[in-house]
């Protein structure tokens, strides 16, 4: 760092974050003699059938899971206390009825399990032509996997993998031998949970933003600037490319407008975003957002291109309005009118295209939503 020609210091907080889906969690359990049903909309069936199992002291085999539609998951549906499902089984249990359980919309956002607050610190020495050769970043933020079954899986040396995914692996950082990723991980009693994207949701914000930062303070161009960092990525190379190329990057827009663009691997997929973005009346007001894809051999072109668009529209939503607030332990959001979503009159137009690829499939739910999420830094010098 000391022999930098420039240094980039900044700092990046994200907020907790509530899944917010639109049917709040729910369940049906009806218990008999010899087997116990339950109906829900869930994305951890092993784990509601082996708690329910427990509660009501049948066999594993003797608890079947309807799986309905959900509504929305986004992580939220895979608890692995089953909190919704578990209190459902109870009550029945103890009425000897079957039960209906309904969360409110209130029970849901104060309900806990929540998307972890982070704070990056970054300080990164730029080279004589503008290029990293030193990076240090911090991050501090609770694991999500402490005191689940992939703790000991995915824990190792006291490093939770998904709170530093997309930082500790950044194609950026390969290229630097002098690099550094510290991870604090403090306990608290506000219960946290993996959400959609994970660790990728506020890391590809960070990196992203940090090499826009870097690209400035450089005087290069965005896209170029990655160009040059990524030479030897071809794939995030090919997303990269076909998002500028298709969005025009470079092309005249409309006064006042603006463009940004991010690449992120997560999931096995690569994908990059260009936004084009303006002002108004004091808010940022996102017109069309080009999205390019690899994410392998191309299975299904329509389900991808409808999962970009979810991914699009939930990573708008947490980063231009939503947040959650705690005052004296208790969360000050309450229902949509302020924990904030994507409204309908505020989705752009969104464009998809998928790169051909002969690759393995990679995800599609998940990685559409890393790389449209940007924010500004808290503090950023040069």
């Amino acid at each position: 760092m000391a022999k930098a020609a420039k240094t980039v210091e900044a700092e990046y907080y994200v907020p907790y974050l509530a899944h917010a889906m639109m049917e709040p969690p729910n369940c049906t359990v009806r218990i008999g003699p010899d087997k116990c049903e339950i109906w829900t909309g869930t994305q951890f069936q092993t784990q509601d059938q082996q708690l329910g199992a427990k509660i009501t002291g049948l066999r594993p085999e003797q608890v079947e899971v309807h799986t309905m539609f959900l509504g929305g998951g986004f992580g939220r549906r895979a608890n692995p206390t089953s909190d919704f499902v578990t209190e459902a089984v109870h009550v029945a249990k103890a009425s000897g009825k079957p039960v209906k359980v309904v969360w409110t919309r209130e029970d849901d956002l104060h309900g806990g399990y929540y998307r972890p607050s982070f704070v990056h610190r970054a300080r990164i020495g730029l080279g004589g032509d503008g290029l990293p050769v030193a990076w240090e970043h911090a991050m501090v933020g609770q694991s999500i996997l402490t005191g689940t079954p992939f703790e000991p899986m995915m824990v190792k040396n006291g490093i939770d993998a998904t709170s530093v995914e997309g930082v500790a692996d950044s194609p950026y950082l390969e290229e630097i031998p002098n690099h550094r990723v510290e991870l604090h991980s403090p306990k608290t009693d506000i219960t946290v949970l993996w959400w959609r994207s994970v660790g990728h949701s506020h890391n590809a914000f960070v990196m992203e933003s940090l090499i826009d930062e870097l690209a400035h303070a450089a005087g290069k161009d965005p896209l170029e600037y990655r160009r040059r960092l990524l030479q030897k990525h071809p794939r995030h190379l090919g997303a990269l490319n076909l998002a500028a190329e298709k969005a025009g990057w470079g092309s005249a827009l409309p006064s006042g407008h603006a463009r940004g663009l991010a690449v992120h691997e997560s999931f096995g997929s690569f994908v990059s975003q260009v936004a084009e973005v303006s002002m108004q009346g004091g808010r940022i007001r996102v017109h069309r957002v080009t999205c390019a894809i690899d994410c392998g051999i191309a299975v299904n072109p329509e389900g991808i291109t409808a999962q970009m668009e979810s991914g699009i529209a939930y990573g708008l939503g947490a980063v231009l309005h939503s947040a959650l607030n705690l005052e004296k332990g208790r969360v000050r959001e309450s229902n949509f009118h302020d924990y904030r979503v994507l409204r309908l009159n505020e989705m752009p137009v969104v464009e998809v295209h998928i790169v051909p690829s002969t690759e393995k499939p990679g995800g599609a739910g998940e990685p559409g939503v890393p790389p449209i999420a940007r924010r500004w830094p808290t503090r950023c010098s040069r």
